[in-house]
């Protein structure tokens, strides 16, 4: 933008404070809300996050990425630059690709509310707030010690005062003027820790605006995947975050079949040991438009609750 500017006023009289008042005018002016749904799917690396601005001006996150320093600069370009300011961040699951960047952003923004599924008692119960006991038909299921030692810095920071701490529960309804999140799953509802890996405990959400919607799947894998199948539940969304960046345990064919969706985005880092996205995880995807942050960068979704615009980086 600066060489822009330098390049068509070159020789104007007080061009460098003109200059300096048309980039502070058009950053000022850069994400301020205009009544129309962004969902950012951010170019962090190997790792998810997911940055909402609602069409009356809140701001949500979901997830952090494994890079303090990718999410902040990333936050960077899409939020006002005099805004530290959030009113809701979720962490789906305790994996440091999903939490490493929410710890840092919790100690630096002003966070109204955040969501978890974690109990820190080392007892989980199934559909209950944190902290009050389970009422009857909820499952008690032990909680992974190991899980819960990987999310202490996140818990130490959720608890940070003006901060109010939610536990998720399945079917747990937020309206956020006129959009909503609907949580779908919190994991497996077998006893004990999930035998697939905690990658099934992820949240998945749901984000509804008009008749647009978006399925954020956290990590979920091919056993949570059945599970929100045989529970019937509304799968069918115009926007899959696709499962566990790509990984062949998840995005499994029925699990697609049920969501229909027109676009699918990896969030997956460039030259990643994984091998993510594997290669069947896309030829399932065939039927659906596909982009990837590590070829595509900075993905933002724009809805008007009928329409759906798209933006990429590159």
């Amino acid at each position: 933008m600066w060489k822009w500017l330098r390049e068509r006023l070159a020789g104007w009289p007080g061009v460098g404070l003109l200059a300096v008042v048309v980039a502070i005018a058009w950053l000022a002016g850069r994400g301020l809300p205009d009544g129309r749904l962004h969902v950012y799917f951010l170019d962090v690396g190997q790792g998810d996050a997911i940055f909402v601005r609602t069409p009356d001006g809140r701001q949500i996150l979901v997830d952090g990425g494994p890079s303090p320093e990718a999410l902040l600069n990333q936050l960077g370009e899409v939020m006002p630059f005099w805004d530290r300011s959030l009113d809701l961040v979720v962490l789906t699951h305790p994996d440091a690709d999903h939490m490493t960047g929410l710890v840092a952003l919790l100690e630096r923004y002003q966070v109204t509310q955040t969501l978890d599924d974690l109990e820190s008692d080392g007892i989980a119960a199934t559909g209950a707030p944190s902290g009050s006991a389970p009422s009857g038909g909820m499952t008690m299921t032990e909680a992974d010690p190991a899980q819960l030692k990987a999310a202490a810095p996140w818990l130490a920071q959720a608890a940070r005062p003006g901060t109010r701490r939610v536990r998720a529960s399945p079917g747990m309804r937020l309206v956020i003027g006129k959009s909503s999140f609907t949580v779908l799953s919190t994991g497996l509802t077998q006893s004990g820790p999930s035998a697939a890996g905690d990658n099934n405990d992820s949240l998945v959400l749901r984000l509804d605006y008009g008749t647009t919607s978006f399925l954020l799947t956290g990590d979920a894998e091919r056993e949570a995947e059945a599970e929100m199948l045989r529970a019937g539940l509304p799968l069918r969304a115009d926007i899959l975050k696709v499962g566990h960046h790509g990984s062949s345990r998840s995005t499994s064919a029925p699990f697609l079949s049920a969501v229909k969706p027109r676009l699918a985005i990896i969030q997956v880092g460039a030259g990643n040991r994984f091998g993510h996205p594997q290669p069947d995880v896309l030829q399932r995807l065939a039927d659906s438009r596909v982009l990837r942050t590590d070829q595509n960068g900075r993905i933002e979704v724009i809805s008007d609750g009928e329409k759906l615009w798209l933006k990429t980086e590159r």
